[in-house]
């Protein structure tokens, strides 16, 4: 219990910090944008960021385990792509629609797992190979941007649906989904594994079923990011998916999760989701050139990096 009080202790000034950058931006986004915290700017906004936010989930349970998914914008993009391109109408279309592209995520994420699993190559080589593959896979299934979402169902989600926001709620119940996984034994075997894969095989925990149940699980999230983005733009762009994987990496690393593994709250990548979000909108709201907002992009990472680090270390002392 004294560990666990500890732990928790020493991670509290990180997570702390970064909500104080949030806090930051959001005084900065409120002078440019007097309507932010308008239900109606909310639901926006949340629009937005959820595809962000549920890549950088996916990437969280990778990492969690010591690897990274350098294919997690192919994914995206091919569930996306899949979801757009369904040819149904009604309800039960969109339904059906959306179990296919969760579906060929998914199958896509074990598909990595299995080969890190087994190959016996770091992840980030198998990835990046695998990137190609679902890259390819989706120019097939859509060759240019196109495909279509139903009306009713981007107004909603974009607009709220009777008052609610349903990004917004969307993102509630995947901390719940998540916050609930963890008492599992397959959220504990994550970050067993992770933290020490061979103390894990040795306790009995069979790691290449961990791994790809891991991966797999990111293929997941990353199948919702694209359903998300499909229906947040109305249509699909086979090349979209690309930016979030090193989006997600950063708000990963942001929100606190190690690249060493077993070391991590979800929250806090929801956190460092909703600060790259928000710093991307911000600088655009400035009229500052783009090529410069890269650069103020970058550095304001790199310092809230650092200040990260240095909390963390003194919290350590």
């Amino acid at each position: 219990m004294r560990e666990r009080i500890t732990a928790a202790t020493r991670a509290n000034p990180d997570l702390l910090g970064l909500a104080a950058l949030l806090l930051v931006l959001l005084v900065a986004y409120q002078h440019y944008d007097p309507s932010l915290l308008t239900p109606a700017s909310v639901t926006i906004l949340s629009a937005q960021f959820l595809p962000l936010v549920l890549a950088a989930g996916g990437q969280t349970t990778v990492m969690l385990l010591g690897g990274i998914d350098l294919s997690l914008g192919a994914v995206l993009g091919l569930a996306m792509a899949v979801f757009a391109t369904y040819d149904a109408h009604g309800a039960g279309g969109v339904v059906t629609a959306t179990v296919l592209a969760l579906c060929v995520a998914l199958a896509a994420g074990a598909v990595n797992g299995t080969l890190v699993a087994y190959a016996g190559l770091p992840p980030i080589v198998v990835t990046l190979a695998a990137s190609f593959l679902w890259s390819g896979v989706t120019l097939v299934v859509l060759p240019q941007p196109g495909g279509h979402v139903p009306g009713g169902l981007v107004n909603a989600y974009n607009n709220g649906w009777n008052g609610v926001a349903l990004p917004a709620v969307a993102v509630a119940l995947v901390l719940a989904a998540w916050k609930l996984l963890r008492t599992t034994r397959h959220g504990l075997a994550l970050y067993a594994v992770g933290g020490n894969e061979h103390g894990a095989y040795a306790s009995g925990l069979h790691t290449r079923s961990v791994k790809i149940g891991g991966y797999a699980l990111a293929g997941a999230f990353a199948g919702l990011a694209g359903i998300g983005l499909a229906v947040q733009t109305g249509s699909a762009d086979p090349t979209i998916g690309t930016p979030y994987t090193l989006n997600s990496i950063a708000a990963c690393v942001l929100g606190g999760i190690s690249f060493f593994g077993g070391v991590g709250r979800m929250r806090g990548t929801v956190l460092g989701a909703l600060v790259i979000g928000l710093l991307t909108n911000l600088l655009l709201f400035t009229g500052i050139s783009p090529f410069y907002q890269l650069i103020l992009q970058g550095v304001i990472l790199i310092g809230a990096l650092t200040l990260k680090t240095y909390l963390t270390r003194e919290a350590a002392v």
